[in-house]
C-alpha cells in the first residue's frame, strides 16, 4: 500500500486515441479512487487526433465479457436507458431462411458475478477479495449507501449480462460526456506522430525499431541513466483550418502512454513501425444501419445468414417507433477493391437479392452505409517499458461475433486494473504490465482469433455445417428440444467469459 506522504509510482496516463477503448479506459481511471487516500485521482489525459468523437457505423453490441466493464465505469444504466438489450440469436440457411441454430439468452438476465472467470473480486459486493478501487457507493438521503449504478440490481441478485446494444457514436458520446464530467482532459486535433521514453531509448515514426535501454533498477531509475522512468508522446497541433499550429512533445518522467489510437495506431509504429503480424481477408465488408420490418418474418434480434455468395448479418440497434419499423445493423460481405461510391451502387441489388421480402428501395430506408477490410493481426507485445498498446491498436480479428470490439473492452478493463495496482502500491509495475501484454496475447491467440475466423467461415459458407460443432452445441443445448436446456445453454454463453483475465490475483497479498 501506499504511503501517501511517498509519491505516486507515476504522474500522469496520456491515452491516444478518443475511441471506445481510450474513453473507458479515461473513464475507468477517473473514477479510481484509492483505499488509503479517497481523494486521490488518477490524473488522465486524452489525445485524439480528429476533433470529435467518430460517427462512422461500427460496432453496436456488446457481448457478455464486456458487462462489468460498463458496471465498474458507472454508465450500464445509461446504455440500458439509450439502447436495448438483445435475446434472441439465429443463423439461417440462404433463401428459405431456415433456422440452423440459434438461443434465447434471458436466461443471463439474473447472474451472480461472484465466481465468473476474470471478474475481479472486492467490488460489486463480491466479498473483501483485492479488487480495484472503483467507486461503488454513494451516499443516500438516510446516511447509508447504495451500489452505483447498475454495480447492484434492485432485487438484490444478480446482473443482466445478455449482449447489450448502443450504436457506436452514441456510446462514444455517453462516455463523453461522463469523461468531461470527471474531469479528464481531452485535447482535440493532437495528433501523435511518435513515442519515446526516458531512459529507455526513442521510438518515433523516423525509428519503428528504439533502443532497449539498460536494466531497471527498483528504485525506478535506469542503471547508469539517472532518470526516472517514463514515456512521452510527439504531436502537430492543428487549427480549424486543418494547418500545423505546433509541433511538440507531451509527457516525459513519470508518465505512461496508452496507444488506443485504433488499427492504423501510431503508438504501435512507434514501437514497431510496420510490424504487424497477420494477414488480411479478401473479402470487404459493408456495414449499414437499415430501417427494415424484419419483424414481419419473425426474425430474432440478431440473424445470421449462412451462404458463400450472400452471407450477412442483420441485428437490431433500435426499436421499432410509431413511425419506423425497427433499425437494424445489416453487415453483408462484397468483392473488394472498389470505391465507396460502386458499393453504393450494387447495394439496392445485394438487398434485393439477400433480405426476406427481396425488397426494393422503397421498402427499406437505408441510413448509413460503410465499407471495411478485415483482418487478423497482433502486435509483438502490448508493452515496452511505460508505453502500452489496448485493443485495435494491439489486436485485430474480423467483427463475426463481435469478438474485436468485446476484447478491446476485455483489455481496456485489465489493464485498468494494472495501473491502478501500481498507482495504489498493491502491484509491481514491471511484474503486472509485463502479464497485461503476456496475458491479453495469450487470450487473443488462443481465443479471440481462433474463433473469430471460426464464425467468419461458418457465416460464409467456407465450413462444413453438418459437422459444425459450435452449431451441434447449440442444439444440444437447446431448451425447445432438450430437457435441461436451460442451464447448460446459460452454461455455454457464460463460456465466453474466459476471454477475461483477473490481473488482481496479483496484487500484494
Amino acid at each position: 500500500m501506499i504511503d501517501e506522504q511517498q509519491p505516486r509510482p507515476f504522474k500522469r496516463v496520456l491515452i491516444v486515441g478518443a475511441g471506445p477503448s481510450g474513453l473507458l479506459l479515461a473513464l475507468l481511471l477517473s473514477k479510481h479512487t484509492s483505499p488509503s487516500s479517497p481523494s486521490s485521482r488518477i490524473p488522465v489525459t486524452i489525445l485524439e487526433a480528429s476533433h470529435e468523437v467518430d460517427s462512422q457505423p461500427r460496432a453496436a453490441h456488446y457481448g457478455t465479457p464486456c458487462i462489468p466493464e460498463f458496471i465498474r465505469a458507472g454508465i450500464i444504466d445509461k446504455i440500458r436507458e439509450r439502447g436495448l438489450v438483445l435475446d434472441t440469436m439465429t443463423w439461417r440457411k440462404p433463401g428459405t431462411f431456415e433456422e440452423l441454430g440459434g438461443f434465447d439468452a434471458s436466461g443471463l438476465r439474473d447472474v451472480a458475478l461472484e465466481g465468473l472467470e476474470g471478474v475481479p473480486r472486492g467490488v460489486w459486493g463480491l466479498g473483501n477479495g483485492t479488487g480495484t478501487g472503483i467507486e461503488t457507493e454513494k451516499e443516500t438521503e438516510g446516511g447509508g449507501t447504495e451500489g452505483t449504478e447498475g454495480a447492484k440490481k434492485k432485487n438484490g441478485k444478480g446482473q443482466d449480462m445478455r449482449t447489450h446494444c448502443l450504436v457506436l457514436q452514441d456510446l462514444l458520446k455517453l462516455m463523453l460526456e461522463e469523461c468531461l464530467e470527471r474531469g479528464v482532459e481531452v485535447l482535440w486535433r493532437h495528433k501523435v506522430l511518435g513515442v519515446g521514453h526516458t531512459g529507455l531509448g526513442t521510438r518515433s515514426k523516423e525509428d519503428g525499431k528504439g533502443g532497449k535501454g539498460g536494466e531497471q533498477k527498483e528504485d525506478g531509475k535506469e542503471e547508469g541513466k539517472g532518470e526516472e522512468k517514463g514515456a512521452w508522446v510527439e504531436v502537430e497541433v492543428t487549427g480549424d483550418d486543418g494547418e500545423v499550429k505546433e509541433s511538440k512533445k507531451i509527457g516525459g518522467e513519470g508518465y505512461i502512454v496508452v496507444g488506443a489510437d485504433g488499427a492504423n495506431s501510431a503508438v504501435r509504429k512507434g514501437l514497431f513501425g510496420d510490424e504487424f503480424p497477420g494477414f488480411t481477408w479478401d473479402r470487404t465488408i459493408i456495414a449499414t444501419n437499415t430501417y427494415y420490418d424484419f419483424d414481419k418474418f419473425g426474425w430474432s434480434d440478431a440473424n445470421f445468414i449462412i451462404d458463400p455468395e450472400n452471407f450477412f448479418m442483420a441485428a437490431r440497434i433500435a426499436a421499432a417507433t410509431s413511425t419506423h419499423p425497427a433499425l437494424y445493423r445489416i453487415t453483408y460481405g462484397e468483392v473488394p477493391n472498389l470505391t465507396r461510391a460502386q458499393y453504393l451502387s450494387r447495394q439496392p441489388f445485394k438487398f434485393q437479392s439477400m433480405l426476406p421480402g427481396h425488397p426494393t428501395p422503397d421498402k427499406y430506408q437505408l441510413i448509413t452505409l460503410s465499407p471495411y477490410r478485415m483482418h487478423q493481426r497482433c502486435a509483438p507485445s502490448f508493452r515496452v517499458g511505460r508505453i502500452l498498446l489496448v485493443a485495435d491498436a494491439a489486436h485485430l480479428c474480423n467483427p463475426w461475433g463481435g469478438l474485436g470490439i468485446t476484447g478491446g473492452f476485455v483489455d481496456v478493463g485489465g489493464l485498468y486494473d494494472c495501473l491502478a495496482g501500481v498507482w495504489d502500491g498493491k502491484a509491481d509495475e514491471e511484474e503486472i504490465l509485463g502479464l497485461y501484454s503476456e496475458k491479453r496475447i495469450e487470450k487473443w491467440k488462443e481465443i479471440i482469433n481462433p474463433l473469430s475466423q471460426e464464425n467468419f467461415r461458418r457465416v460464409s459458407g467456407q465450413a462444413d455445417l453438418e459437422g459444425d460443432e459450435f452449431l451441434e452445441v447449440l442444439r444440444e443445448v437447446d431448451p425447445k428440444t432438450k430437457g435441461n436446456g436451460g442451464g447448460a445453454l446459460k452454461s455455454v454463453l457464460l463460456g465466453m467469459m474466459g476471454v477475461r483475465y483477473d490481473f488482481t490475483r496479483h496484487y500484494k497479498r
